[in-house]
């Protein structure tokens, strides 16, 4: 009745009016429909918001030697602003479940959250929450590890020869840099004793090590009393790189390395700039691999690989140093030195012995831009791209799309937290963009 009587007067008032009314009318009911419209939309963008805007990290804390949760068991979460650091604390329910809510999808933010057990800490860094991501389950599994040597693995232990420091004197002394790729063959963490305290792993250093210095974490440190580098923190299962480096010096023409390995190694890499006459002593090291890029050649030598080096045994790391070949390039006295490390830096990244010496490259490679001849803004890399011909271009795209590639393997398995994962991906893609126009531009030329 009602739609026959609106009908009736719609189609009157058109009759009547013309169409001008009947314009008017439809106008209206347009209007109308757009006001409900909108607030329909706005109802759901608030609901949207609420459900959406805000997340949470959650998990449980689980005594692994008891096989039980821990009940009103503390855990910390530290939240990490842009100029303020915030924590709070809760506990855990009776299953050792935690949680903590309402936190807030800001990719400036990121969180720690973290626990104490039986004097060792147990953190998880650089969780950042995100529309794609609003929840993160972080379980602590405590209480119960394996010291049992024989479940560490030494899979590579690579070293990189370069120039000591720019304020140190021309004395002999170069940086060697370590990277150590190890693996726990346990599903528990490792932890072993040193001294009087209980830590990951500890490796021997070579006597009269100076200057150690620590890449990527803060709880790999240096005992001088014991001349070794201890990770504080216990080993996760599976696979783990830690890397340093040091000032050491050429003694007696020598550059001995050697030392006591704690754990069974399946293999050593030595990258020796050449020209400077550094040759591995030891006679498992067949010869070297020779590299060029730029025009320069770098030397790589690798252990023989039937060869599995021992916990408890002296492996000779010793470097003869052939004077007459050396004496145009020992460390200080070379200008193209650094250059050259820089490259067998690389080259160790492009293998995947050396992580993280990518952000020794970066920092590194700014310093080429001086090198240009006009005075346009240089992209990162560029400087030095534009000297390299076009085969060794094609190897560092070749590397540069590898490491993209790993990071998104490692980001996928949830091995790097977000935040670290798209700053880093998005510095490679920036470099490999800049390569990519220096080798259109070659083409061009």
């Amino acid at each position: 009745m009602y739609t026959n009587e609106f009908h009736t007067r719609l189609k009157t008032a058109s009759t009547q009016t013309g169409n001008s009314q009947f314009g008017s009318i439809t106008v209206w009911c347009m209007r109308s429909l757009l006001a409900i419209a909108l607030i329909f939309f706005t109802v759901l963008s608030v609901l949207h918001a609420q459900t959406v805007e805000l997340g949470d990290i959650r998990g449980a804390v689980v005594d692994k030697k008891l096989e039980k949760p821990l009940v009103s068991y503390p855990v910390i979460l530290t939240t990490h602003k842009t100029d303020t650091v915030e924590t709070q604390e809760t506990t855990t329910d009776e299953n050792g479940n935690y949680r903590f809510g309402e936190l807030p999808l800001d990719p400036k933010v990121h969180y720690t959250v973290s626990t104490t057990h039986d004097g060792t800490d147990y953190i998880e860094k650089d969780l950042v929450l995100s529309t794609w991501v609003p929840n993160i389950e972080i379980n602590f599994n405590v209480g119960a590890f394996t010291d049992d040597t024989a479940q560490i693995l030494v899979t590579s232990h690579t070293f990189i020869i370069g120039p000591p420091p720019a304020d140190h004197p021309p004395d002999g002394a170069v940086t060697v840099a370590e990277a150590v790729r190890l693996e726990n063959l346990s599903h528990l963490a490792f932890r072993t004793e040193h001294g009087s305290q209980k830590v990951g792993v500890h490796l021997t250093l070579p006597n009269g090590v100076e200057g150690f210095q620590p890449h990527l974490t803060a709880a790999l440190t240096m005992n001088p009393g014991t001349n070794q580098a201890v990770l504080r923190t216990p080993l996760p299962p599976g696979e783990s790189q830690l890397g340093y480096n040091y000032i050491f010096h050429v003694e007696r023409d020598k550059l001995d390395l050697s030392r006591r390995l704690n754990f069974n190694t399946m293999r050593f890499y030595f990258f020796v700039p050449e020209g400077i006459g550094f040759v591995p002593r030891a006679k498992f090291f067949g010869a070297p691999r020779r590299e060029q890029i730029h025009g320069i050649v770098y030397l790589i030598y690798e252990s023989n690989e039937n060869k599995t080096f021992a916990a408890g045994k002296n492996v000779d790391l010793a470097l003869n140093v052939n004077m007459g070949a050396a004496r145009g390039g020992l460390p200080g006295q070379t200008s193209n030195l650094g250059q050259l490390i820089l490259i067998a830096v690389a080259a160790a990244l492009t293998g995947g012995f050396f992580v993280a010496a990518l952000f020794k490259l970066r920092a590194a490679s700014n310093t080429t831009a001086s090198d240009t001849d006009d005075d346009t803004p240089i992209p990162p890399d560029a400087g030095w791209l534009r000297k390299l011909n076009p085969d060794d271009r094609e190897h560092v795209r070749v590397a540069r799309l590898e490491f993209i590639t790993h990071l998104d393997d490692k980001y996928e398995k949830q091995e790097i937290s977000e935040r670290v994962y798209k700053r880093l991906r998005r510095e490679q893609t920036e470099r490999l963009t800049t390569l990519l126009e220096e080798q259109k531009r070659g083409n061009n030329a």
